[in-house]
């Protein structure tokens, strides 16, 4: 496994750019984190002011770029040049497996904008990070989100029962994934 807050790259799709986050894009992601509708499925709840912003970049995003673990990609959009969300991609290196995770902005739902920017991440690890299986968990009730895992090329495994803890009760999610082999 490569050096990963070495090797950093920004990803391009048609529409989209996904570059490292800086503490600049502190407002834009408050824009969209401190939305209850975007944090309805998250794990976690929405910013209430812009030093959870920041918190959460200190702790979260630049904590996955030092210990180089994986990638958190801000997602811009090209047309504009707007910080709309965040795309990550951790790993685990021993296994060589990785867990995709993202955040859109609500005006930019249903665009298919984060299935291009799954896609791209997907493809990063498989081809630069040298992974094995790129997974992907929703709630059960997260029907887009389900999608965005479909589309992007993985298949679904299956439920996991009280899988995950947290805003104070057990959730069951949908696990979907993808292996090297399957895109030969």
């Amino acid at each position: 496994m490569l050096d990963l807050p070495e090797q950093f790259l920004t990803l391009q799709t048609p529409r989209l750019i996904l570059r490292k986050i800086t503490i600049e894009d502190a407002e834009a992601i408050f824009a969209y984190a401190s939305d209850p509708q975007i944090t309805t499925y998250t794990s976690w709840t929405e910013h209430q002011s812009i030093e959870d912003t920041y918190e959460y970049l200190n702790n979260c995003v630049f904590q996955i770029y030092r210990d180089g673990k994986g990638m958190d990609w801000g997602i811009m959009e090209k047309a504009s040049g707007k910080l709309i969300g965040t795309c990550s991609l951790f790993a685990t290196p021993h296994h060589r497996r990785g867990s995709l995770g993202y955040t859109l902005a609500r005006n930019y739902w249903g665009q298919g904008l984060m299935t291009e920017a799954a896609k791209a991440a997907i493809a990063f690890g498989f081809h630069v990070m040298q992974l094995q299986r790129i997974q992907g968990i929703c709630d059960v009730n997260n029907l887009a989100s389900a999608r965005v895992l479909e589309k992007s090329g993985m298949q679904f495994e299956g439920i996991l029962h009280n899988y995950l803890f947290y805003k104070e009760r057990s959730w069951d999610v949908k696990m979907y994934a993808i292996a090297s082999t399957s895109i030969l």
